[in-house]
C-alpha cells in the first residue's frame, strides 16, 4: 500500500483567471488568514484518495476515452460551507459538457473502489480553507469566464519546502 497516491481529476486555471481572482481577494475580500495558494486554484471534477499504479492507469485510459466537447465557465458567485470553513468561488451554472466531464470519472472512481463520494457534484474553487468565520467581502468578483479545453489529473501531496502541492501528472485535451 504504500505506492498509492491521492489523486484527483481537476480543472485548471489560466493565468488571467488566477490574477482576477487575487487581485479580487487581495482589495475586496478580509480574511483571518492567507487565501488558499494561488498555484493551487483548480476546480475538482472527482477526488481520488489512496490510489494504486494499476488503477492509476486504468483512471488514465478511461479519461483518455471521454468525448467532452470544450465549454466556458463563469464565475460571478461565492459561497461558503461553514461546517469547513472553506469560502469559494462557484461558476453561474453547471453546463452540460461540465456535467458529462465530471460524473462519468466520479463513477469511475466509484467503480475502482477508490471513493465512493457522499457528496452530489458542486462544482467550485477554494479560497480559503478552515476559515471561520466566513471571510467579509467587501465588494463582489467582476464576473470573469474560464474557457475549459483540457484536464488534468492531478496528484496531491505534502512538501517540506513547498507546503501542500498539487502536480499536473496527466493533461487530457477535450474534443468532440
Amino acid at each position: 500500500m504504500t505506492d498509492a497516491k491521492r489523486l484527483f481529476f481537476g480543472i485548471g486555471l489560466d493565468d488571467a483567471a488566477k490574477e482576477h481572482i487575487k487581485t479580487w481577494l487581495d482589495n475586496s475580500v478580509v480574511g483571518k488568514k492567507p487565501h488558499t495558494k494561488v498555484q493551487n486554484w483548480h476546480l475538482t471534477l472527482a477526488f481520488l484518495p489512496n490510489v494504486q499504479p494499476d488503477q492509476q492507469n486504468q483512471l488514465v485510459e478511461f479519461a483518455r476515452s471521454l468525448h467532452v466537447a470544450p465549454f466556458s465557465l463563469k464565475f460571478s458567485e461565492t459561497g461558503y460551507w461553514p461546517h469547513n470553513g472553506i469560502f469559494y468561488l462557484q461558476p453561474d451554472s453547471i453546463p452540460l459538457p461540465l456535467s458529462l466531464l465530471a460524473e462519468p470519472l466520479r463513477d469511475k472512481g466509484s467503480e475502482l473502489d477508490i471513493y465512493h463520494n457522499p457528496f452530489s457534484f458542486a462544482p467550485h474553487i477554494t479560497l480559503f480553507r478552515s476559515h471561520k468565520p466566513c471571510p467579509q467581502v467587501l465588494k463582489a468578483i467582476t464576473p470573469f469566464s474560464l474557457i475549459v479545453k483540457q484536464f488534468h489529473l492531478y496528484h496531491s501531496y505534502r512538501c517540506e519546502e513547498r507546503g501542500l502541492v498539487y502536480e499536473p501528472i496527466e493533461t487530457f485535451m477535450l474534443n468532440a
